[in-house]
């Protein structure tokens, strides 16, 4: 399915990076946004050198998988931060606060994940933006493939004054 859709991107002049893991649903320039990693996943990431995961599941949710992902990413050494979205936990600016701080700590690769990807790819639309003001359509910029809420991206956008 990932190579049909990054043949299919391609051919309308859009660009995704082949998929290291089956997580994988596109990479822009050191950050990777991917669905719900399974533990296969998590090793070919910390044998690519992934220095952190970001995981935008809800507690409640990362609860409901089969093994402890804090455990699991931190076992293999690997930073585990939790930035939570939807549910009680809303749409955060602080996330997006949080996410620019870790980018600037860290020089090499991270991992964003949520169950489909896409509440990852919001928040880091929304770093992009916060970044960048003048960026029109993050997703675009990312070579987003799912679902887009400017909402969403504003409501995770934080102040120009914080």
């Amino acid at each position: 399915m990932i190579t049909s859709l990054t043949t299919l991107l391609a051919s309308l002049g859009l660009t995704m990076s082949q998929a290291d893991t089956p997580a994988t649903v596109v990479q822009h320039e050191r950050v990777i946004l991917a669905a719900q990693p399974a533990l296969e996943d998590l090793d070919a990431w910390a044998a690519a050198g992934v220095q952190a995961i970001v995981n935008s599941r809800t507690p409640e949710e990362t609860a409901g998988l089969g093994f402890n992902m804090r455990e699991a990413v931190e076992s293999r050494g690997i930073r585990y931060v939790e930035l939570p979205i939807g549910g009680r936990y809303g749409a955060d600016p602080d996330h997006t606060v949080a996410l620019g701080e870790l980018l600037a700590e860290l020089d090499g690769e991270i991992v964003m994940h949520c169950r489909s990807g896409t509440r990852s790819a919001h928040l880091y639309s929304a770093h992009l933006m916060s970044q960048d003001p003048s960026i029109d359509n993050p997703f675009d910029t990312i070579g987003w493939p799912g679902g887009r809420d400017n909402g969403m991206v504003r409501a995770l956008t934080p102040d120009n004054d914080q």
